[in-house]
């Protein structure tokens, strides 16, 4: 099928993936996205094990069981989790999506693993194909937030990717975050992989009983994801 070439979005330092210098050009609500992103893409390379969080940075998957003006207690893989809450806080929504809402140029993230065969997109250069374990479609005001590749703790083997949909065949995607070939990553979407779409939230969505990811620095949070619906953020 025909690629497509997108230009990055306008960077600067900083992050490596320009988001500051981005945001400074958004609409004022999207500064404080940008701890979510922090967070996640700006950590030292001897921290960026395939275990995900340090103790400094960390990742709490889990369901709120209490939730007040200043901490969050969380039921958590490892336990129950209290956490310091800002103010204002990071809330970013997870909703239902649907695979008809991927078209070329639509950004996207995704969490996968590679796979031992290449992918079927037809390029000058092989790349190998990965498998997604859910991929989120983003607002288009979040458009160029946390461009590129990195390491990812859902287990030992996934990386999260970030761009926007330079190929498509069938349900493989070519995740772009960069000009050469080799910053693109193809993804294989199975059926029953959830898709979802992200947005901003705002912190009526903290409800005892909601699904959360969350990302905590020195006991406060940073950012929290919640899935509406019962939806759990499969990342």
């Amino acid at each position: 099928m025909k690629r497509l070439s997108f230009p990055l979005p306008p960077c600067g330092g900083g992050l490596g993936w320009g988001v500051a210098s981005w945001v400074r050009g958004a609409i004022p609500v999207l500064w404080f996205v940008i701890a979510f992103f922090i967070l996640i893409f700006n950590i030292p390379a001897d921290a960026q094990q395939v275990t995900g969080a340090t103790e400094k940075e960390r990742h709490v998957r889990g369901k709120i069981a209490e939730v007040s003006p200043t901490s969050i207690v969380v039921n958590a893989r490892e336990g129950r989790v209290r956490l310091n809450l800002p103010d204002p806080v990071t809330v970013l929504k997870l909703s239902k999506g649907d695979f008809t809402d991927v078209t070329f140029g639509v950004y996207v993230g995704a969490v996968s693993r590679r796979l031992d065969k290449y992918s079927p997109i037809v390029r000058d250069s092989m790349s190998w194909l990965h498998l997604g374990y859910e991929l989120r479609v983003f607002d288009e005001s979040l458009r160029g937030l946390a461009l590129g590749h990195t390491k990812w703790d859902l287990n030992p083997d996934s990386v999260i990717s970030h761009g926007w949909v330079d190929d498509m065949e069938i349900r493989v995607l070519s995740i772009k975050y960069g000009p050469t070939e080799e910053e693109e990553t193809d993804v294989d979407v199975p059926r029953d992989v959830p898709v979802l779409k992200l947005s901003i939230g705002d912190p009526s969505l903290l409800k005892a009983g909601a699904n959360v990811f969350i990302g905590a620095e020195g006991g406060e949070v940073s950012f929290i994801m919640v899935g509406e619906g019962g939806i759990v953020p499969p990342l």
